[in-house]
């Protein structure tokens, strides 16, 4: 996606450096735990938390609002959020991204997952057997291939959600029958299918394909995006290296992935 057009971007300069005292960054996404909760609730999220940690170490405040994806795309393009959390770092996308991700330490990614109901006829032998199923998938969201040829191709035999709480969504659909399989990132999918055990009795795991990390990333026309960005990821660093970083992990019941790649009693880290 590409923010509409609007004022020119502010040059970076001496005189106006990242760390502006007193700024705040608009910052949108929809509910995707437990990288992203409820703006405003008792666990927002740890993506959050490490952003508005880092965005502290700047002098700078968070604005996190809960959206729709797609209605968080729609506000980048009219200038009323200055960005998204969690974003996958893809050529499609012509954002100003970090390069420290968001995640459960700077060098960790997640692996998709695919899940079809319990008891369907359907089968996955393949990512070639993505081409024709009928499959739940987030309006806005980008996927791998060969899913992604078929939404540039019109998303003939999709079944596409939004919303707050998409990967429930998508879970459900899967286990009323409505679509065969979906698609989803194994951390988001764990903790549904850990608060619904209704759901997890009736999908089940069929595969994987490799993960993408997760970004904050800025409309391309916000003032002085890349010096913002920049100084960002050095924050964030900063957060990952310090006990901080722990402590909001704790929160949701995980650990940093390179101390602890399994599950904490009752979190929701994948084994590896």
């Amino acid at each position: 996606e590409r923010a509409a057009p609007g004022p020119k971007a502010a040059r970076s300069s001496a005189a106006e450096p990242a760390t502006v005292v007193g700024r705040t960054l608009r910052l949108g996404c929809n509910e995707w735990q437990p990288y992203v909760g409820a703006a405003g609730a008792p666990e927002e999220g740890f993506a959050v938390d490490l952003t508005r940690e880092a965005l502290r170490r700047m002098g700078w405040k968070l604005d996190f609002r809960t959206r729709p994806w797609a209605r968080c795309l729609e506000e980048m393009r009219r200038g009323t959020l200055d960005g998204v959390l969690c974003a996958y770092r893809v050529p499609e996308r012509r954002w100003v991204f970090g390069r420290v991700p968001l995640g459960l330490g700077p060098e960790w990614s997640d692996e998709f997952v695919i899940l079809r109901r319990r008891g369907s006829a359907w089968r996955y032998r393949s990512p070639e057997d993505l081409k024709s199923a009928r499959l739940a998938l987030v309006s806005g969201y980008v996927y791998p291939e060969p899913i992604a040829g078929r939404l540039r191709a019109g998303g003939s035999g999709l079944a596409l959600v939004t919303g707050d709480d998409p990967t429930t969504r998508l879970l459900e659909l899967v286990a009323m029958g409505r679509a065969e399989a979906t698609v989803e990132q194994r951390l988001p999918l764990e903790a549904v299918l850990s608060s619904r055990p209704d759901l997890r009795s009736k999908v089940e795991e069929v595969g994987t394909l490799p993960g993408w990390r997760v970004y904050v990333a800025l409309r391309p026309d916000y003032p002085n995006a890349e010096a913002v960005m920049r100084e960002l990821d050095r924050r964030l660093l900063e957060v990952y290296r310090s006990a901080e970083f722990g402590r909001i992990l704790g929160r949701y019941g995980l650990r940093p992935a390179a101390s602890a790649p399994g599950p904490t009693a009752g979190g929701h880290v994948p084994a590896p």
